[in-house]
């Protein structure tokens, strides 16, 4: 009889888990993925196609609520990473103009208004071979007791994914999540980073370069106070064919 509960009860377990299908959710870990080829050799003369950067650090200050549902317990949002000046316009590049705050349609499920799933660059001929310099460094604070940062990770994909990479990993480029992206301060309910990747013979029709923060409490809503540091940059060269 004993046995038949225990069983009752774990097989109880497993289908609540299923049920509730919660997968933005499940714990991430730490993440360090670095794909492509070794660092560009920048030549002397050689300019990047697209050279994105800060004449200082900028803060993105803003509240996180839930939508649309009064269940308190985790939330997700994403910030859209975005620097405020480029060297020159580059058709297909939308990086320039200040950072902003995407929250996710509902707290369970993750998905994003398509107006947030916007690629930060859009390649006109899917032969070319791109090299990415980029440079991430800030804090992200919360500022009151009641809220606490799950997890952070970046991420630099083919792919729009607001989760860290599992089925599409050959689309994902960088993506550095848990304590691969930054330290974290739990009395101070701060993350502090500053990620860099630097790589070669990358092939993409599009590129999205996004940060993703987890958050849990007991509170509606929450103040939060993102930081870039103007030390942060992207750069993207367009590869010269080797004969």
């Amino acid at each position: 009889m004993k046995k038949m509960i225990g069983m009752a009860v774990l097989l109880l377990c497993f289908c609540g888990c299923t049920k509730d299908n919660d997968a933005i959710y499940y714990p991430v870990g730490d993440v360090e993925i670095e794909r492509g080829g070794p660092a560009l050799i920048v030549e002397e003369g050689q300019v990047p196609i697209i050279r994105s950067y800060n004449n200082e650090d900028y803060v993105l200050d803003t509240v996180a609520q839930y939508p649309n549902n009064p269940t308190l317990g985790k939330l997700t949002f994403m910030i859209d990473l975005k620097n405020q000046l480029a060297d020159e316009e580059v058709s297909g590049f939308n990086g320039v103009g200040k950072s902003k705050l995407n929250m996710s349609l509902g707290y369970k499920n993750g998905n994003y208004l398509e107006k947030s799933q916007v690629p930060i660059y859009t390649s006109p001929d899917v032969t070319t071979r791109y090299a990415v310099k980029l440079r991430l460094k800030g804090e992200l604070t919360l500022s009151g007791d009641e809220w606490m940062i799950d997890y952070v990770y970046a991420q630099l994909a083919s792919l729009f994914q607001p989760y860290p990479p599992s089925s599409f990993f050959a689309e994902v480029f960088m993506c550095k999540g848990g304590m691969k992206f930054g330290t974290f301060d739990s009395f101070r309910r701060t993350c502090t980073f500053d990620i860099s990747y630097d790589r070669s013979d990358l092939s993409f029709s599009q590129l999205y370069f996004n940060m993703f923060v987890n958050l849990a409490g007991q509170k509606r809503e929450n103040r939060i106070r993102l930081r870039i540091d103007k030390e942060s940059f992207l750069e993207i060269y367009e590869q010269e064919e080797t004969v």
